[in-house]
């Protein structure tokens, strides 16, 4: 029998009842409860919640990042430390019915409130004074704001500055693309919920026509902003709007990836063809080409957070920035695609890389062919360990040479450069039906000022907080 930290429906809603006339009061975290069937220093329960328990019936979680306009099929959650935000409803073929905000206590799991969030393209990543930043609207010629308080619930709706096609947010701003017509320059924009272009708006010598099959796509993470419209990639300052530097033609590019220290991974590609790859590189955030490959092999980690000493890994081989030649090189970092599988998909496979994730100097690496999983010393190019796994699984966090590995069948915590379990939590203590197979979960630490140190575990039949000293 599997221990969950529970919150009856009814005590659910007769707290959000509750909380929608009154002032939210500082709740003070509680140790977690240990987990029956984990092994070693496995995190505590905080708590967790099924969609039941917030009031939606036979419902799934979502993330609020990816919206409800239609299925993500990846659940998700947004949180300042002290409020978490995820997003509820059931599903309807690809459709998200009945999808809702709800506001829960980071502390101990009660609901602070429910708003709904019906045909919500996507929201900001991150609080902007204090609210939730979400739009509707990215096929037409209008696009509306919605903003929802995270202490309170209140929501707000106002007409966006201009139409969307994409938005974000990070530190305290609110940052959004606007459609591109014909004739029309690319153009990002910071502001406010009530003005995005309040700070600034810049344009880009985006070559890409309306039409194109690639969406253009907006990331502020790890202290760079990039927009890359399928035949571009364009990184700028979040500051200022400067175009720190660019990728189009004839140097046609897309998928810029920036990892923990700023660094961007960019896909270079045929300009006649953006599906046809022709190389990769690492661009510092000044322009500075860290290193390049004309190698199809792409290593598109998930986690990218190296060591700065270390070779960076690019393609098939190891590279330091004072050196164009690759320091060690082994090609079985590439996919072997299965001889039943032919063109395009197996064009398409072949470009694919096996790392999932850069720790620090170990590159974690997963061989869907084979059903192993190994490491690589970014610093040698040796195999520091590889065994057999059936199961896919993300970094979720990096606590020294320890790894949480999360993902549908997987919770536990491993060390890198011996692939040792460090810690384990057996999936089924989450959900009561079972292994989850709806969507993709989501692992994020939380920055709080507490004495512990809380993880967010959202599933699509749950959402939990671990919690450790």
């Amino acid at each position: 029998m599997t221990r969950r930290l529970r919150i009856s429906a009814a005590a659910v809603l007769a707290a959000t009842l509750v909380c929608a006339s009154c002032t939210t009061e500082q709740r003070q975290p509680t140790a977690g409860t240990p987990v029956d069937g984990a092994t070693g220093s496995a995190p505590g329960l905080g708590w967790s919640l099924s969609p039941s328990d917030v009031g939606i019936e036979g419902g799934q979680f979502r993330d609020p990042v990816h919206g409800s306009a239609i299925d993500s099929m990846e659940s998700g959650s947004i949180s300042d430390g002290s409020t978490v935000v995820t997003l509820v409803g059931r599903l309807d073929g690809r459709e998200f019915v009945d999808a809702t905000l709800v506001g829960l206590s980071i502390a101990d799991g009660s609901v602070l409130w429910r708003t709904p969030a019906d045909d919500v393209v996507g929201c900001g990543e991150e609080f902007v004074d204090g609210q939730i930043v979400c739009y509707r609207g990215n096929t037409g010629t209008t696009s509306e704001i919605l903003t929802v308080d995270a202490e309170s619930g209140e929501s707000s709706t106002r007409d966006a500055t201009f139409p969307i096609t994409s938005l974000t947010t990070a530190d305290g701003h609110v940052y959004a693309t606007r459609a591109v017509r014909e004739g029309a320059r690319a153009t990002v924009s910071r502001g406010t919920a009530d003005a995005l272009d309040a700070d600034w708006s810049v344009q880009f010598d985006s070559r890409a026509s309306p039409g194109a099959p690639f969406a253009s796509t907006l990331h502020t993470e790890n202290g760079i902003g990039l927009f890359d419209d399928g035949r571009g990639v364009f990184a700028f300052d979040l500051d200022t709007g400067d175009n720190l530097w660019s990728r189009t033609i004839p140097d046609c590019a897309r998928s810029g990836n920036a990892a923990r220290d700023g660094a961007v991974r960019v896909v270079r590609t045929d300009c006649s063809d953006p599906n046809t790859i022709v190389g990769s590189e690492i661009v510092d955030t000044d322009g500075t080409v860290l290193a390049a490959t004309d190698s199809v092999t792409l290593q598109q980690p998930t986690f990218d957070s190296p060591a700065e000493e270390s070779p960076l890994l690019l393609g098939t081989g190891g590279y330091r920035p004072s050196n164009p030649e690759p320091v060690w090189t082994d090609e079985s970092l590439a996919w072997a695609v299965p001889s039943d599988i032919t063109a395009p998909a197996a064009a398409f496979l072949s470009t694919h890389g096996l790392a999932y994730a850069i720790t620090g100097s170990v590159a974690l690496l997963r061989n869907n062919d084979t059903a192993t999983e190994s490491a690589l010393d970014l610093d040698t190019g040796n195999t520091l360990w590889s065994r057999e796994s059936g199961t896919f699984a993300e970094v979720g966090a990096l606590d020294g040479d320890v790894a949480t590995l999360f993902g549908p069948e997987v919770l536990r915590g491993i060390d890198v450069r011996t692939g040792s379990t460090v810690w384990d939590i057996p999936v089924a203590t989450f959900d009561d039906e079972g292994i989850d197979r709806q969507s993709w979960p989501m692992f994020d630490r939380v920055e709080a000022d507490s004495i512990y140190t809380d993880s967010i575990y959202t599933r699509a039949l749950s959402i939990s907080v671990l919690r450790a000293r």
